[in-house]
């Protein structure tokens, strides 16, 4: 296995402490002491996600950093700054070890991960004349009542969400977002104008970073209502895969819904309905025979501190993040506190906690059309989409 160090750098993320990675968009906490006060829980979240990190040797090269850093901001003149400022960068590892590893462990299940049936969709929708693949790009175009029926599962999964405000995010975000999230920037499409100085930058589309990007270095107050909660559909991309069809295609359809709160206690409940919600919309409303499972700790994302996976058959159709505040914490996402009246108590600030869904709209239809094809009656509204494409 690769060490994980060369997998995520945050060179983009920690760019005012590294120097001439890209432009400076982020400032992330970079006091990580409270990390390895928890030492035991934060080896627990290595070594249960299979992630090769000496916890004891960042420590160490992270504490070595943290002290110049300390010198640094203390620094009484312009040269003993700059002096410094050389030294924060000769030791730049610490930092940027400390900031690649995985959030703390919530709580995670035992199930295994169900067996995957193979989908008949694509060969079906083909000979239909319902879909094309474009095996050069790994995309598939749809036509004819997979769009109707894509079209109508999005609006009802914005219904399922109410109090969910809707918003058309960029369907581009810097490295230094995608470094926040500590994904393996392998998975993503890289995009540039062609020009040398553009900065390094990801297709993402709809996704976790295109929700989260534009609360960069924002701070929420009281007057907003909480929790905060933004929603979007469309299209969302990753890497090529190995089997281009509306499973794995790069670029899918899908629903993303991202939770801000205050306090741990209110995203436990958030975390409970949304997972209520999506099974509940897929089982009795779409007729699909799903499970909920939470995952293993080996198949969290390194933001995850833990997830719940909507499954048929071995698919999955939607996932459910709880990510506490380790996301905000990387991208300055805060709250303000209140000071104290004569009518109300002071309140501390600090940095917000996430939930986050993302239903695969694309896979849902992969599902449905499997059913079809194995003659399940589908629901009214695919049997209204199917005489009106004819």
């Amino acid at each position: 296995m690769i060490p994980y160090r060369h997998l995520a750098r945050m060179s983009h993320l920690a760019a005012r402490f590294v120097g001439g990675s890209d432009v400076h968009v982020v400032d992330p906490l970079v006091d990580l002491r409270s990390l390895f006060e928890r030492t035991d829980q934060l080896k627990m979240a290595v070594e249960s996600r299979n992630l090769k990190i000496d916890v004891e040797a960042v420590r160490k090269e992270y504490e070595e950093w943290f002290e110049v850093y300390q010198r640094w901001k203390s620094a009484a003149d312009k040269e003993s700054s700059a002096d410094r400022k050389k030294e924060l960068r000769a030791k730049k590892d610490g930092l940027l070890n400390a900031l690649a590893l995985p959030n703390f462990i919530h709580h995670f299940g035992s199930k295994q991960t169900p067996l995957l049936k193979q989908s008949k969709h694509a060969q079906y929708l083909a000979q239909q004349g319902f879909m094309r693949i474009d095996k050069q790009n790994h995309v598939v175009h749809l036509a004819g009542y997979p769009v109707a029926m894509q079209k109508l599962i999005r609006e009802q999964l914005v219904d399922l969400f109410p109090g969910c405000q809707p918003i058309s995010p960029s369907y581009f975000a810097r490295a230094a977002i995608i470094e926040a999230l500590n994904v393996d920037p392998a998975t993503c499409i890289p995009f540039t104008d062609g020009s040398s100085h553009f900065p390094l930058t990801y297709l993402v589309g709809n996704s976790l970073a295109a929700l989260t990007a534009p609360f960069l270095k924002t701070a929420f107050s009281d007057k907003n209502e909480w929790p905060i909660s933004v929603q979007c559909t469309g299209a969302s991309y990753v890497q090529k895969k190995s089997q281009p069809d509306l499973c794995n295609s790069r670029q899918r359809m899908k629903h993303c819904a991202l939770w801000l709160s205050k306090s741990a206690e209110e995203i436990e409940g958030i975390v409970t309905d949304v997972t209520v919600r999506v099974g509940a919309y897929l089982d009795e409303g779409l007729l699909l025979e799903v499970q909920v499972r939470e995952v293993q700790a080996s198949e969290l994302k390194n933001y995850e501190s833990q997830a719940f996976v909507v499954e048929n058959r071995g698919l999955v159709l939607s996932r459910i993040s709880r990510i506490d505040d380790y996301v905000s914490k990387r991208l300055n996402i805060q709250y303000s506190g209140r000071e104290a009246t004569e009518k109300t108590e002071a309140i501390d600030g600090g940095f917000v906690q996430m939930v986050y869904v993302e239903t695969d709209i694309d896979r849902i239809i992969a599902r449905l059309t499997d059913d079809l094809i194995d003659g399940k009656e589908p629901p009214k509204f695919v049997r209204d989409a199917i005489k009106k494409s004819f």
